[in-house]
């Protein structure tokens, strides 16, 4: 995997994240809450996995979808901690858009392992 691609995605997703914090999540709160309260889980998992292959470069392949994977556990252990965290709200569908989220992340990973092996 090429360093540049990481860094790349990286900004993408952290821009996106921005975004997302700043603005869209005000509007999808208004018109859908069941995506506005789950995407921060979604992209935490891509920014988390990014952020740390960066800063344990270089990594092979299955080094980095292990990165993934403990990211998504860690998150999905989180989640499920919440439930005896006053003040805390447990999700299930937070849950979910980890694990669509390392998905996704895992599915960058190979397309990128793909086209450089080409």
């Amino acid at each position: 995997m090429k360093k540049r691609r990481v860094v790349i995605i990286f900004v993408v997703i952290l821009l996106f994240t921005v975004f997302q914090e700043l603005s869209l999540r005000k509007y999808l709160f208004k018109h859908n809450f069941f995506i506005a309260g789950c995407i921060p889980n979604f992209t935490a998992v891509l920014l988390l996995s990014f952020a740390i292959m960066l800063i344990k470069w270089p990594l092979r392949l299955l080094e980095s979808i292990s990165v993934v994977v403990a990211i998504v556990i860690g998150l999905t252990l989180y989640e499920l901690a919440q439930i005896w965290m006053p003040g805390r709200v447990f999700d299930v569908m937070d849950i979910i858009a980890s694990i669509v989220g390392g998905a996704v992340a895992i599915g960058i990973l190979l397309l990128m392992d793909k086209s450089e092996k080409r």
